[in-house]
């Protein structure tokens, strides 16, 4: 009943969003427009008035020319008056893949920088390298910008016509969701914390781990809760604002002057980054990625203080909200 024509493309769904995209952006200038007009995207190409351009050619899985063969996710060729005007590059990986940035980086770094594909040399310095993936991070790469799925659902949510376009069914294909915004995939996290990082946490609501092995984010949280030591007990919730990939030592100062966060957003991470230097846990900037939880004010106390039934306080796990309002163990 719900299916569309996103339904139909071949491959697993990593695939079936990418082409997908590829298609509604060459078909609907609606959704190329707002597609554009992503803030991240928009700060580094400026405004492109569709109706001035003479032509505009989307490339799904382009194959470069160079001895290694590689496969762009989406390329979109821009051209005013005939000539070359801009050119953008995506690659992009899985709405439900915590893949690493870094790495989708590089990749998309050495197809800029060794020029890789022959039909974007003519666009010379006018060329834009985006990594679409599920949480973003920073690079101080001039011609590169990173940008997230709940970037693109929200820029396709703000225009939606609801009128059974392809930009709807794509929209629906994306979320599975009927048009209901849903920024979260698993409803609260629960992690063991140190005492040290609990007096970071609850006064500049900031919390870190490593990008790697174990600590990987699998699922997006809409609350996130730590349990202390001795028991696992559980006081408080805290939502998740926001979750942002960041190598601190090479990227914190490109991400205190990023404005597509809010000054508080940054102000808070500044302030948990001083207050590990000020009391030694840090002795320099950490050269590993880490992701950076940003954390509401707004905190709920668990009055019943659940705990885990085996008393074991080593593991990460994922609970039903309701179980943690409504049970002493969970």
């Amino acid at each position: 009943m719900n299916s569309s024509y996103f339904d139909l493309i071949s491959g697993d769904k990593e695939t079936q969003q990418t082409k997908g995209l590829g298609l509604l952006l060459s078909k609907s200038q609606t959704a190329l427009k707002a597609f554009l007009d992503i803030n991240s995207i928009k700060s580094k190409v400026g405004e492109i008035d569709l109706k001035s351009l003479s032509r505009v050619i989307v490339n799904c899985e382009l194959i470069s020319n160079s001895l290694n063969k590689y496969r762009a996710d989406i390329v979109l060729r821009f051209y005013k008056d005939g000539q070359p005007f801009k050119a953008i590059l995506i690659e992009a990986k899985s709405i439900n893949k915590g893949t690493s940035v870094y790495e989708t980086n590089k990749q998309i770094e050495n197809y800029i920088e060794n020029e890789v594909f022959k039909e974007l040399k003519v666009f010379g310095n006018n060329s834009l390298g985006i990594t679409l993936t599920k949480l973003p991070s920073y690079t101080r790469h001039a011609s590169l910008v990173s940008i997230t799925w709940e970037d693109i659902i929200s820029a396709f949510y703000k225009v939606l016509p609801n009128q059974n376009t392809l930009l709807d069914d794509y929209f629906s294909f994306l979320t599975n969701i009927n048009g209901t915004m849903k920024f979260y995939e698993k409803e609260v996290f629960s992690i063991p914390t140190a005492k040290w990082s609990e007096q970071a946490i609850n006064k500049l609501k900031v919390y870190e781990c490593p990008n790697s092995g174990k600590y990987l984010i699998k699922h997006k949280p809409l609350y996130i809760t730590f349990r202390k030591s001795g028991g696992g007990e559980m006081d408080k919730l805290f939502k998740v604002e926001d979750i942002i990939i960041l190598n601190f030592h090479d990227d914190l100062d490109t991400f205190m002057k990023d404005e597509n966060y809010s000054e508080n957003y940054r102000n808070g991470v500044k302030g948990y980054v001083d207050y590990l230097l000020e009391n030694k846990i840090w002795l320099e900037l950490p050269k590993d990625e880490k992701q950076v939880f940003i954390l509401s004010d707004n905190i709920i106390e668990l009055k019943n203080k659940p705990k885990p039934k085996n008393g074991n306080n080593s593991f990460r796990a994922y609970y039903e909200l309701a179980d943690l309002l409504n049970k002493e163990l969970v």
